[in-house]
């Protein structure tokens, strides 16, 4: 597909759309023309619904007012929501040389940025809990009782890993274009840094563990 027929199709005014209904050739129009508008502003806002999550399985409620987690959990993605994910794509990057792939961190970044739109609409999700029920989704304390506070706690899980399911698909069709590959080589590129991180934290361990024994 030529650069003036993946236009046609796909423009600046119409990628957030194309995301969702022709995501292959939304990630062609993004690598051919490194279209950049947007990238930081969605890698923040996934860093800060990292940040809210992981303030509700920490229980900060407990301790800050909900002001007090949101606020914390803005800075944290603001200053961290680009920076891991552009790590993450350096290593997604390097360790696809080996499968024959050429994208870029930066080719890896975009396509990142775009696959998140799913994950981060599940922020207006965790601001609607937040009106919901408050500071109590940050407790400790259970509030997910009776039956109907059961039904709303599951489906909002639902919803929650159905966007998260999306944005792992995406990423993954985003990398094949990229890099140039099958899907299965695709996912294997994505999976492949967790195994590196991995393999080079069990050697760390090992190591510290002789030297102090």
């Amino acid at each position: 597909m030529t650069k003036s027929t993946i236009q046609e199709e796909v423009n600046p005014k119409n990628i957030l759309v194309k995301i969702f209904t022709a995501p292959k050739e939304a990630f062609q129009f993004i690598e051919s023309y490194k279209y950049n508008k947007h990238v930081t502003l969605l890698l923040i806002l996934s860093g800060i619904i990292k940040a809210l999550d992981k303030a509700e399985s920490k229980s900060m409620g407990d301790h800050f007012s909900i002001w007090g987690v949101i606020g914390f959990s803005i800075f944290i993605g603001v200053l961290f929501g680009w920076i891991l994910n552009y790590i993450y794509s350096f290593f997604i990057s390097k360790t696809g040389r080996y499968l024959n792939g050429k994208a870029s961190t930066e080719s890896i970044l975009r396509v990142l940025a775009y696959s998140l739109i799913p994950a981060i609409i599940s922020l207006f999700v965790f601001f609607l809990r937040i009106l919901i029920y408050g500071n109590s989704i940050f407790r400790s304390s259970i509030i997910y009782e009776g039956e109907l506070n059961n039904i709303i706690y599951y489906f909002f899980i639902f919803i929650d890993l159905f966007l998260m399911s999306w944005s792992l698909i995406l990423f993954i069709i985003g990398v094949s274009i990229v890099q140039k590959f099958s899907i299965l080589k695709s996912i294997v590129n994505i999976i492949s840094p967790a195994i590196l991180i991995m393999i080079i934290a069990f050697i760390l361990y090992i190591t510290i563990d002789l030297i102090i024994n």
